[in-house]
Parts: structure tokens; C-alpha cells; sequence
């Protein structure tokens, strides 16, 4: 009986319209989730305060792993009406709240592309949970974790190479890119090469992995790629900079490369 209730009332909850009332989204119409019960405060968190603070009016910013696009939005007002926002989210349903909640807030400069990054052009497994659509991944580890789970679910979705992917669609360079893959954030970078070498765009990279000795391999070699490519690490929760020496330090919040 309570798991009906649980079903029945996320199905309502998926379908409620409220404006958002804190984080990068206040103010924003979305569909769907909790964000709707009165809440007496929720003080912003170092990611709020730190992207709030950059100056993105006209940018070219891309959003890779969109999920139901706050940070998209949140992108799309901070580059205004001569800026544009490139969001890139595999699964199909992610991509159509995205959807849903851009038409609710009515904006016309982002572009939605329904593909995933990686190192190599392939079609892989993506697996995920019902409840928790925003942790699906295509890494073996965290994959082979969510498949335990009660209402597993498991999608083929396409992945291209950044650099590859750009060429093939004519996408303009990107000022920002937002990194949020779950797991897969070092295949991402090795997959957009050129254009870091090219365009060298500023990168906010959220690090993932199954437990803290996995996250903790993941950050000390997205560290060292990014040292390779010439990036300067900020770590945005503790406001210091990141070398190998503290590379693990990356595993906990998010980094900021320029």
C-alpha cells in the first residue's frame, strides 16, 4: 500500500507547476519534483554564490549533462538574449523536462541536443534509476552499482567526441563548459581536446564516482589531465587552488579551470 501512495503521488509531483523559491532556478517556473513545499530558508551554497559570480552576458556556454535543466536555465538568464546555451543530455526523458521547463519560462537561446560526451563516438548502455534520473551513468562501476537497485532501468544512448560532435553540428566555441557526467568527466575532457586547444573555454567540473577511493583515483587524474592541457584549478568550496599535490581535495564540490 505505501509504495502505491509513493508511485501515485510522484506521478503528481511530476506533473506540478511551481515556481522555484531558491538555488540557481529561484524564481523560474519548472515541472515536476518537491521544490513546490514552503521551505522557511535555504541559504545559497558555494556553487550558487560562485556562478552568480561570473560575468556571462553573451556567452556561448555548454551544459553537459543537462538533467532537468537548472543549470541550463540558470545559464541561459545569465547570457542574456545575446548569449546561447548548448545543453547535452542522453536520455530522451531528461531531455524532454528540460523541454518542458524552457517552454514555461519561454526561452529562446538554448539548443538541446539529445546525445552524450565521451572520449570515442559509440552507442552505450546508460543505467538508472526511476527514482534518481539525475545519477544515471554510463560508467561500468556506478553502472553495475545502479543495476542493483530496486526499478533499474536501462537505455542505449548515443556518445560522441566533443571535438567530433561540434564539427558535425557547426555548434559556435564555447566560453563556459558545465561538467556533470557522473563518472565519465575524464572521457569528456580527452573527448573535447581540440577544443581546448583551440578555444581554451573555462570549465565547471562536478567530479563523480562510486565511493571515495573511486572519486578519489577520477579526481587525481582529471586533475593531472587538466594540468597537461595548461588549465589553472580553482576548488569553489574551499576557495583555494588545486595541484597534484592536493588532488584528491577535487573529489568533494567543484572545480573551476581557466
Amino acid at each position: 500500500m505505501r509504495e502505491r501512495i509513493v508511485v501515485a503521488l510522484r506521478k503528481i509531483l511530476r506533473n506540478s507547476i511551481y515556481r522555484s523559491r531558491h538555488g540557481l532556478a529561484k524564481g523560474l517556473l519548472r515541472k515536476g519534483g518537491l521544490g513546490f513545499i514552503p521551505e522557511i530558508f535555504v541559504p545559497p551554497t558555494f556553487e550558487d554564490i560562485f556562478l552568480r559570480s561570473l560575468a556571462l552576458t553573451g556567452h556561448t556556454i555548454y551544459d553537459v549533462g543537462g538533467y532537468e535543466g537548472v543549470f541550463t536555465m540558470f545559464f541561459a538568464r545569465a547570457a542574456g538574449k545575446n548569449g546561447k546555451v548548448i545543453t547535452f543530455e542522453p536520455s530522451l526523458s531528461n531531455l524532454n523536462k528540460i523541454r518542458d521547463n524552457i517552454e514555461l519560462n519561454d526561452f529562446n537561446n538554448i539548443e538541446l541536443i539529445n546525445v552524450g560526451l565521451g572520449s570515442k563516438k559509440d552507442t552505450l548502455t546508460l543505467a538508472f534509476s526511476d527514482y534518481e534520473m539525475g545519477k544515471g551513468s554510463i560508467d561500468e562501476s556506478i553502472k553495475n552499482e545502479i543495476l542493483k537497485q530496486k526499478g533499474a532501468k536501462t537505455i542505449q544512448v548515443e556518445i560522441y567526441p566533443l571535438d567530433e560532435y561540434i564539427k558535425l553540428a557547426g555548434l559556435p566555441k564555447p566560453s563556459l563548459v558545465k561538467i556533470d557526467v557522473e563518472g565519465m568527466e575524464l572521457d569528456v575532457i580527452n573527448g573535447m581536446s581540440a577544443t581546448i586547444g583551440l578555444h581554451k573555454p573555462k570549465l565547471f567540473i562536478e567530479i563523480h564516482g562510486l565511493d571515495r577511493e573511486s572519486k578519489t583515483v577520477n579526481a587525481r587524474a582529471v586533475v593531472s589531465a587538466l594540468r597537461q592541457k595548461k588549465y589553472s584549478i580553482y576548488h569553489v568550496e574551499s576557495k583555494q587552488m588545486i595541484t597534484d599535490d592536493n588532488a584528491e581535495q577535487a573529489m568533494i564540490g567543484r572545480i573551476y579551470c581557466e
